[in-house]
């Protein structure tokens, strides 16, 4: 047993109450705990199985999974894998089963205890080591052939996980190791507002304005205090959240108006981390497939597991979070517009799109989106709106 030096700070409750439980973190490795303001931005609700519970039962992302490992075995075995945010370290369990001579679990948070526990239960401890830490404060011995990694947030590139992966890709695997999932794409589509939710919006908005302004009404006679001059940020407040904020949902494929394009595709063997952290941007045209009223545009994501050049997959798999696959716990990002637009089908609109990491948290991102066309006859623009994807 290896038990590295951490910061010396206590563990909650939380995790002193899972260190009795059974053989507690006996068979743990740990480094350095992740910093307190990025492990409440970010990694704190991984730490909680209920979170866990709600990628597990997402069966296209574990039967995809799955598939790429087990259906593999061919290029697994005898390798050593490091599975990158390991959570209960079914990837893990996976890769062992499909022949790894050893596998390394690295999971930041103490979900890295119930994984020991898996893992233990599944007779599989002799192969995988469990390392609780930042994959970024690991240090081994040797290198890994594979990493394997459930890195995507919602539209791909939110939480930023991607750029822990590349940083292990870098760091502690060979150079003509193998990354599943290897490539990535963003894919963007026009879709039909079937169920009002612009319209909810507004309606929504317009209460809470009413509500504020009875409030202030009782503030002023009340209370006897003017609260007038803070109405205009209030309704900046309330704007940016009901009409500058995607919406993260499982979309119906009917409500599909347009053409799907991939408007971002990476080679994760190539890409490096100063790409990652530059603003994203692209235009593109997208084409009408049938009439009906736009009311924005959605975006998703696909991850092909494809291998490496110098070890390809015997048996490539997709995973794709399109509205015509199924739902996923990822959905799509909808942007909604708030004026929607008659469109015929062949009409054409251009769409320019911009990705950057918010300021305040740079995990979380936005994205700039306007277009402009002719659609149904009628010459339409839209100047480019921020969304926020939180």
């Amino acid at each position: 047993l290896i038990m590295m030096e951490d910061d010396g700070k206590k563990p909650p409750a939380a995790v002193e109450e899972k260190e009795q439980e059974e053989e507690g973190d006996q068979g743990i490795v740990k480094t350095k705990a992740p910093d307190e303001v990025d492990y409440a931005n970010y990694f704190c609700a991984y730490a909680e199985l209920y979170h866990q519970k709600q990628m597990l039962v997402d069966t296209i992302r574990m039967e995809q999974y799955m598939a790429s490992i087990i259906n593999n075995k061919k290029q697994f075995k005898g390798k050593v894998v490091i599975d990158i945010g390991a959570g209960t370290g079914i990837l893990s369990i996976w890769a062992a089963r499909a022949g790894a001579a050893k596998v390394y679990a690295v999971e930041a948070t103490e979900m890295a205890l119930y994984a020991r526990r898996l893992i233990k239960h599944n007779n599989l401890d002799k192969i995988i080591t469990v390392i609780q830490g930042k994959a970024e404060e690991v240090k081994l011995s040797e290198k890994a052939d594979i990493i394997i990694s459930e890195w995507m947030g919602c539209f791909l590139l939110r939480e930023s996980m991607l750029d822990t992966v590349i940083w292990a890709r870098d760091n502690l695997m060979k150079k003509d190791g193998a990354l599943y999932p290897s490539h990535a794409r963003i894919v963007i589509g026009a879709i039909v507002d079937t169920d009002r939710r612009m319209d909810d919006k507004k309606a929504m908005c317009h209460n809470d304005r009413v509500e504020w302004s009875r409030f202030q009404g009782l503030a002023r006679h009340k209370y006897q205090v003017d609260m007038s001059v803070l109405t205009k940020s209030y309704h900046k407040e309330l704007d940016e959240y009901y009409f500058n904020t995607a919406m993260c949902l499982n979309l119906y494929p009917e409500q599909i108006l347009g053409e799907n394009i991939r408007v971002i595709e990476w080679d994760l063997h190539e890409i490096t981390q100063e790409q990652l952290k530059k603003d994203k941007s692209a235009s593109f045209d997208i084409k009408m497939l049938q009439s009906g009223v736009m009311g924005g545009l959605a975006g998703w994501f696909d991850v092909d597991f494809r291998g490496s050049k110098s070890d390809p997959a015997e048996k490539p798999v997709v995973l794709s979070t399109s509205p015509r696959v199924g739902i996923t716990h990822w959905g799509q990002q909808a942007f909604f517009l708030q004026k929607p637009v008659h469109v015929s089908r062949g009409d054409t609109c251009r769409v320019n799109m911009r990705i950057t990491r918010q300021r305040k948290n740079d995990r979380m991102i936005d994205v700039m989106l306007g277009f402009e066309g002719t659609l149904a006859g009628t010459p339409c623009k839209m100047a480019p709106t921020l969304y926020h994807v939180e």
